[in-house]
C-alpha cells in the first residue's frame, strides 16, 4: 500500500511538464524574444510564474516571461505598449493560433501542448540585483503599477531550499486543488502564502501546512497580504469581489476536506477510506489511494 507521502509525490509527479513540453517552451522562447528584441531592443527577458519557480501543474500552466524594456521608452498609457506587442508577435509568430491583449500581459496560444504563453512588458523603476529590482507593469484602464517578479522568483526560491523543496510542494498541491475545481484566485498569491508559511516555520509537512494555510486565508477572508519581500504594494488573491465570494466558499470546501482527511490519517487504519475520500475531494479521482501512515 502506498503512503501518503509517496501519493503526493506520485501525483505531483504526474503533473509535472513533461520532456516534449520543456522543449516546447525552448523552441517558442527563442521565438517570442527575438521578435521582441526586433521591435523594442530589449534590456532583460527572463521566465517568472510557475514553469520558473517549478511550481507548474500541467496541463494548466501558462509559461510566464517578463518583456524588460528602457524607461525612456515608456509612454503614458500601457495600453500603448501591449498593443504594440501584440502587434509585433501577431505579425511574426506564423505559428500562432491567437495572440492577444490580457492586462497584464500579451498572450499567446500556438497550436501546441502548453496553453498559453504571457509575456508582460516591464520598466525598471528601481533596484540593482534580482534581489531588489522593482519594475513597472501594466494596470487597469491603461495605467501602471509596480512588480518584483525577480525578487519574488528568488524568495520563492530560497524558501523552498531552506525545506529541502516541501515550500514547492505545497504551493503545486494548493495550485493542482485550484485547477482541479475551478477555482478564481491568483496562482501567484497562493505560491506566496506558501512561501510565506516556509518562511514563518521550521519544518513542513504537507497536509498540517495546507490546513494551516487554508485557514488564514479563510480567517482573512481571501485579503491581500502584504509583500514578503517588502518591496512592493499588497498581493490581490481574486481580481473581482464576485471571484472572492466563489473562491471562499471553494475554500471552505477545501478546510474541511483537509480537516476530515487529517483526522482521518491520524486514526490509522480503520479510517483509511474516508482519509482518501476527502483527498480525491481535493484533488480529484487521479490521485492514488493511500494508507494513513506518514
Amino acid at each position: 500500500m502506498t503512503a501518503l507521502w509517496e501519493a503526493i509525490n506520485r501525483y505531483l509527479a504526474n503533473r509535472a511538464p513533461s520532456l516534449l513540453e520543456k522543449e516546447e517552451v525552448r523552441r517558442y522562447r527563442q521565438r517570442i524574444y527575438d521578435i521582441l528584441n526586433a521591435e523594442f531592443n530589449l534590456m532583460a527577458f527572463f521566465q517568472s510564474g510557475s514553469f520558473k519557480h517549478g511550481t507548474a501543474v500541467m496541463p494548466y500552466s501558462d509559461v510566464d516571461y517578463v518583456a524588460r524594456l528602457y524607461f525612456a521608452d515608456k509612454p503614458a498609457s500601457s495600453t500603448t505598449v501591449l498593443n504594440r506587442m501584440r502587434d509585433a508577435l501577431k505579425g511574426g509568430l506564423w505559428e500562432a493560433g491567437e495572440v492577444f491583449v490580457a492586462r497584464p500581459t500579451v498572450t499567446i496560444k500556438f497550436n501546441g501542448i502548453i496553453s498559453a504563453y504571457e509575456i508582460t512588458p516591464a520598466y525598471l523603476i528601481r533596484g540593482e540585483t534580482d534581489a531588489d529590482r522593482v519594475v513597472s507593469i501594466p494596470a487597469p484602464g491603461g495605467g501602471w503599477r509596480e512588480a518584483a517578479p525577480q525578487a519574488h522568483n528568488k524568495f520563492v526560491a530560497d524558501m523552498d531550499a531552506k525545506h529541502y523543496g516541501d515550500v514547492r510542494v505545497v504551493a503545486r498541491l494548493l495550485k493542482a486543488w485550484k485547477y482541479e475545481n475551478q477555482v478564481p484566485i491568483s496562482s501567484f498569491y497562493l505560491e506566496m502564502r506558501s512561501a510565506e508559511y516556509g518562511k514563518n516555520n521550521d519544518s513542513i509537512w504537507a497536509l498540517s501546512a495546507l490546513r494551516s494555510i487554508a485557514g488564514k486565508m479563510i480567517a482573512s477572508e481571501l485579503a491581500a497580504m502584504n509583500d514578503p519581500t517588502r518591496l512592493v504594494s499588497r498581493i490581490v488573491a481574486c481580481s473581482a469581489e464576485t471571484s472572492r465570494i466563489t473562491a471562499m466558499a471553494r475554500l471552505r470546501t477545501l478546510k474541511k476536506n483537509l480537516d476530515t482527511a487529517y483526522a482521518a490519517w491520524l486514526a490509522g487504519e480503520s479510517k483509511r477510506w474516508e482519509m482518501n475520500q476527502a483527498l480525491r475531494e481535493i484533488w480529484g479521482d487521479s490521485f492514488p489511494y493511500c494508507e494513513p501512515s506518514s
